[in-house]
């Protein structure tokens, strides 16, 4: 298929563009850097989404088969509200110029990158949420933004006959480590960025139109014990760690899912619909890969390994 792949040089992009490939795809990416996407073997379209009018006049005569929203302007964590502005307008507004773009370029498929914490920023307590759970209510809090930009972008994709995929937090073994609520250990559902890529490829060519799926791993776990478990692997310092109440006043977006949050999630649609199966169904699993990677490249450097690896 032709794919025009919007946020391609970001978080999940990235990850994205290898796998559409590798599956035989032809991929166009957005990016608003020049040279972004140099060497991926993506076709680059320097643009702004944002920008609907130019957006489109720059599409214009271009012919795809699909269209894959992934953009968001989070190129760290979030901690704050107004962290959150650009991308619930790309959610929303965004999704309806890119929905304009696949009814332009004449793509019949639309895939919508949606995200677990529709489900609602609370306790859920041992309840298992599926794609049924009520998804997109407004606590009458800052969080009503967030959540309406999540509803909005799901019920535009799917009222086209695309497909909404309700991602977990998304993650890789290596990187900074980051801080934890110490008092504070409700799970949360994570999915590494492969898996995440891998289901989304899998969505674009057998989801089923107007359709919504849970993309997470086996097993939730509290964000302390991921951050924990990283820096163990790979030998950094302990993260550091706050109270509840002083997260809640530094990163209040942050302290929302890291401090008050907790929900176990099923993957049970995408793995019986789409025939998707994580590469890692526990964060044991990515720490571990990852970690042989990395002992892998040092002793490289070092002389006492090749650069290619036995399997």
């Amino acid at each position: 298929m032709r794919v025009l792949l919007a946020g391609a040089s970001g978080a999940i992009g990235r990850y994205l563009i290898p796998q559409l490939i590798a599956a035989g795809h032809e991929v166009t990416g957005t990016t608003r850097k020049r040279r972004a996407l140099e060497f991926t073997g993506a076709t680059e379209l320097v643009t702004d989404v944002v920008d609907r009018q130019a957006f489109l006049e720059l599409i214009e005569g271009f012919e795809f088969d699909a269209v894959i929203h992934a953009l968001s302007s989070l190129a760290r964590t979030p901690l704050t509200f107004v962290d959150m502005r650009e991308t619930n307008r790309l959610r929303s507004e965004g999704t309806s110029t890119l929905l304009a773009a696949a009814r332009l370029t004449g793509a019949k498929k639309f895939i919508f990158s949606s995200h677990v914490y529709g489900y609602g920023f609370r306790d859920h307590g041992s309840r298992i949420l599926d794609e049924e759970s009520p998804f997109g209510q407004l606590p009458g809090t800052r969080l009503d933004a967030v959540q309406k930009s999540l509803l909005s972008g799901e019920q535009q994709a799917r009222a086209y006959g695309g497909v909404a995929l309700r991602y977990g937090m998304l993650y890789r073994g290596r990187g900074p480590i980051r801080g934890i609520v110490r008092d504070w250990d409700g799970v949360l559902p994570f999915v590494h960025f492969d898996d995440a890529a891998a289901a989304t490829v899998l969505a674009l060519e057998t989801g089923a139109p107007g359709s919504v799926y849970n993309i997470v791993d086996d097993e939730p776990v509290s964000w302390a014990e991921l951050q924990r478990a990283r820096a163990e692997t790979f030998g950094r310092a302990e993260p550091n760690g706050q109270s509840s109440w002083f997260t809640h006043l530094a990163a209040p977006f942050a302290a929302q899912l890291t401090a008050e949050t907790a929900m176990k999630v099923s993957n049970a649609r995408a793995k019986a619909d789409l025939g998707w199966k994580p590469l890692y169904p526990s964060y044991r699993d990515a720490l571990t890969a990852d970690k042989e990677l990395v002992d892998h490249a040092r002793a490289v450097v070092s002389g006492t390994a090749s650069v290619l690896r036995s399997t």
